[in-house]
């Protein structure tokens, strides 16, 4: 029995010894090899099919970067490698990650676009903010406009953001609209923003180059369009605006006052239909510059435009159905109804010193009792000229000039014509 147990303890040794000896002396298990996210970068960036392949089986990271911080994706899709760019996808890359200038594979997909590409990052994105721009001021509707998709370029710009100011790729935007028609583009861009938009390095609003260069089918497509018909002209103007218009003193003012419209600008400039248009639209007459005070009718009457003038009053007779003519040389009023003189009357109009304007005017408004605020006297039925300091009134009409540049009337034709010519009635004036 002893030799037994003897027998089996060593044999046990024995075996253990072996073990031993073979742990000791055997050979080694080869070690793992790990791959860095380094390696995964440098086979996308040479489009090494085999490596790409080996990372991805490996589990590599595939959110890091090179020097320049773009990523496995962000490369390919630079390199419109798209099958690469799906497999980074699925395994996890993360599609907001930009470059060091502010690229993100969106914008190369855009670039590029890509409408499969876009939407697969799109459905990755979890902070997709289409209002980002690169270091360089670029951003993704500029490269949406360079890929030229315009599914691409639609789903970009309905996805911005109110924006209180135009960027190049904004403006971009809207000339490609506007050379291709697109009303429905045009809306959007103009509500996306709160300032209006101007050409590409100037401060005066497209519009308002609109009415001065006389471009109606861009001013009819801005208006119907959404923009503003009270969009005030900056405080600093562009000189190539000023130059397009056709007074040097009307440039002079819109140099010199502020806060104009569009409305005193058309106004000014007498374009007749720009001013219906901007009135239909819900331009305002009331608004007044900031110097002087002036609305577009004031406007309108300063630079002679009479008919301007019956447009902003809201009305006023044909010149062939209802006028008066006042002669300077005779001192004498008529007025004249479809072409024929119908009553005739005396007149005064100013002395040597005061003389009477001469020119086109409409009558803007009547006062029954009016009160001269310069000489403190009554001028009973006054009816003031194109918004001036003069006007017709009843007075004492001797036979020649005689009053400080008002027309006087005999008190009988004053109430005639207070009650029967109304506001906006061309008084021509020789």
């Amino acid at each position: 029995m002893r030799v037994f147990k003897k027998r089996f303890v060593f044999r046990i040794g024995v075996v253990l010894l072996i073990l031993f000896l073979a742990t000791v002396l055997g050979p080694e298990p080869p070690a793992r090899i790990s791959i860095s996210p380094s390696e995964l970068v440098r086979a996308v960036t040479i489009q090494r099919d085999s490596l790409i392949e080996l990372c991805l089986i490996d589990h590599v990271d595939p959110n890091g970067h090179d020097a320049q911080g773009r990523t496995p994706l962000l490369i390919a899709t630079s390199q419109h490698d798209w099958k690469t760019a799906q497999r980074l996808i699925g395994v996890g890359a993360l599609v907001d990650l930009a470059d060091k200038n502010g690229f993100t594979p969106l914008m190369a997909a855009a670039m590029h676009g890509n409408l499969e590409t876009f939407r697969e990052l799109l459905a990755h994105s979890k902070n997709l903010r289409v209002e980002a721009r690169c270091k360089d001021g670029s951003d993704l509707l500029g490269a949406a406009l360079d890929g030229g998709n315009p599914k691409i370029v639609g789903f970009v710009e309905e996805s911005l953001p109110l924006m209180p100011q135009w960027r190049s790729s904004t403006r971009r935007a809207l000339q490609g609209a506007l050379t291709t028609g697109d009303k429905s583009q045009i809306q959007l861009l103009l509500n996306k923003h709160s300032a209006p938009p101007t050409p590409e390095g100037k401060n005066v609003p497209l519009l308002a180059y609109a009415v001065a260069g006389n471009d109606s089918s861009l001013f009819g497509t801005l208006l119907s369009c959404g923009a503003d018909p009270n969009t005030v002209l900056p405080s600093r103007c562009d000189k190539d605006f000023l130059a397009l218009l056709p007074s040097k003193s009307f440039s002079s003012y819109v140099e010199g006052d502020k806060g104009l419209t569009v409305l005193m600008l058309a106004a000014g400039l007498d374009r007749e239909d720009y001013l219906r248009a901007l009135l239909a639209a819900g331009a305002s007459r009331n608004q007044l510059t900031k110097r002087d005070k002036m609305s577009a009718l004031d406007i309108a009457a300063e630079t002679g435009h009479w008919r301007s003038s019956q447009i902003l009053l809201g009305g006023g007779p044909s010149p062939d159905q209802l006028r008066i003519e006042i002669s300077l040389a005779l001192q004498r009023v008529a007025l004249v109804k479809n072409g024929v003189p119908v009553y005739r009357t005396q007149c005064s109009t100013g002395r040597q010193g005061y003389s009477t304007h001469r020119g086109d005017f409409v009558i803007t408004n009547k006062e029954r009792n009016h009160r001269s605020t310069i000489y403190h006297v009554e001028m009973p039925y006054f009816m003031r000229l194109s918004c001036l300091d003069f006007g017709m009134h009843a007075g004492i009409v001797p036979n020649y000039p005689a009053s400080h540049g008002c027309i006087r009337l005999p008190e009988e034709a004053a109430r005639k014509f207070f009650s029967e010519i109304p506001i906006g009635t061309l008084v021509t004036v020789q």
